[in-house]
């Protein structure tokens, strides 16, 4: 459990406002997700916690379905209700409720509000506290490896913008027309990232606080590894130029003849790695191996263009030879198979995804030009991904191979975003970090750190 009340700079903290929102239906978590014990303590009450921890007397929370359930809470915390009668509506009028009961309370000091979700059960005092020092008169975000978290603070000055709002796209069409005006603060916790929308969120949020809040860090878990990375083959071509993220495309002849030429240079490097990785004695004979060398998993991306080269690949490492035939130091050349993953894909484009550039260009001129002037940030409408939001998923795939697979050398076909947040991460460095992209059917190596 994280209480920690910490009452320094007290005058400062409490300048701020925070509203809890807990009016939802809760319909696809099946449960009602302000009373579900998370570490100890209800999400409500751990929330309603770090906020008074950090400093912030004055909270409000938004009620709306069963109302009734959360009495004692608000009174036991000494909370403040806004109830919602049009919570069914959607969050956009528990947010609007919340903020006009915020201004009613407001006096000459107080700069803003946090908006704190229930969903997001661990956000700490330590979160809140970054966000408080970092906040001016812009909105302001925290991010844990570039992602965005909660909870977002809105500035006194955009209160009333929110409250009047006709509710077309939400909060988020007011903080998209505010692009510049938003304030990204980084945080080492992971927490508040985290929510749980579905029973996967909420048991991924259980067995987070089971581990202590934190993951073993990548640099850790791929030491002594070594990365095969891969950019699939060349794809069927359009007529003209298109944004391409997660649209499923197969490869073309030529494509299909880039994977067969890195198969061969795959196999020419696990016979080098091998050599490079053994003991011998003085006869020759192999005596110690550090790690099993070989895995008999090459991991891709599910997308056609990834699957279909790493198919490719595992066909001519079977009849390379380059494997050993050999229970304890490899495994049979028969054996290798391809795992396909979800979680490998490409950036996810969203609305754009598929659609010919020069039409997103003419039709969406002004965020055509945010995407050149905020590259990492920009999202493509409901659904999409930004880069740090990619970088995320994968990275965090790349630890479960890891904590699956002991081999040393991993073999990973993909695209070339997922290979740019990959080698990046495994350098110690960020998906916004300098890279130098590599062509489609070539092959970039990453030594793990350690």
């Amino acid at each position: 459990m994280r209480i920690g009340y910490n009452r320094n700079n007290e005058d400062q903290y409490n300048k701020f406002i925070a509203v809890i929102l807990a009016a939802g239906l809760s319909s696809r978590m099946k449960e009602f997700k302000p009373l579900l014990p998370v570490d100890g303590r209800t999400a409500i009450e751990g929330l309603a916690e770090s906020a008074k921890g950090a400093g912030i007397d004055k909270i409000i929370v938004v009620t709306g379905h069963k109302r009734e359930d959360l009495r004692d809470v608000i009174r036991k915390h000494e909370l403040t209700e806004a109830f919602n009668p049009d919570y069914e509506q959607g969050m956009f009028t528990s947010i609007r409720r919340g903020l006009k009961q915020a201004s009613e309370v407001m006096d000459g000091e107080s700069r803003g509000v946090f908006l704190i979700p229930v969903d997001c059960p661990l956000i700490s005092i330590n979160v809140l506290r970054s966000v408080m020092d970092a906040a001016g008169n812009n909105f302001a975000v925290p991010t844990y490896e570039g992602k965005k978290g909660h909870p977002l603070f809105i500035p006194r000055e955009f209160m009333d913008d929110v409250i009047s709002y006709d509710g077309a796209g939400g909060l988020k069409a007011i903080t998209d027309r505010h692009w510049d005006r938003m304030d990204r603060v980084p945080v080492s916790e992971e927490g508040c990232i985290m929510d749980m929308d579905t029973p996967e969120g909420y048991e991924e949020i259980r067995r987070f606080v089971e581990i202590g809040y934190t993951r073993t860090r990548l640099e850790i878990a791929a030491a002594r590894r070594r990365f095969i990375l891969i950019r699939h083959g060349q794809t069927r071509q359009h007529e003209e130029p298109m944004f391409i993220g997660q649209y499923d495309v197969p490869l073309s002849e030529e494509g299909r003849g880039q994977m067969r030429d890195a198969g061969e240079e795959v196999a020419k490097a696990l016979r080098r790695h091998y050599e490079e990785d053994v003991k011998r004695d003085f006869f020759g004979n192999v005596v110690e191996h550090d790690m099993p060398d070989w895995s008999n998993t090459i991991y891709c991306s599910d997308l056609k263009r990834a699957e279909e080269s790493a198919e490719i690949l595992a066909e001519v490492l079977r009849g390379s030879g380059v494997m050993v035939d050999d229970e304890e130091n490899g495994v049979r050349a028969n054996g290798i198979h391809v795992k396909a993953l979800q979680s490998l894909r490409e950036i996810n484009l969203g609305e754009w995804d598929g659609r010919p550039i020069r039409e997103i260009a003419a039709n969406c001129p002004e965020e055509y030009q945010r995407r050149g002037e905020d590259l990492f940030t920009f999202k493509m409408g409901n659904g999409s991904e930004n880069f740090y939001d990619m970088q995320y998923r994968v990275v965090r795939a790349l630890r479960e191979i890891l904590a699956s697979d002991d081999g040393k050398n991993i073999i990973i076909v993909f695209h070339a975003g997922v290979i740019r947040a990959i080698e990046n991460n495994l350098k110690g460095l960020r998906v916004d970090d300098e890279w130098h992209k590599i062509d489609k059917g070539s092959i970039v190596e990453v030594q793990g750190r350690g």
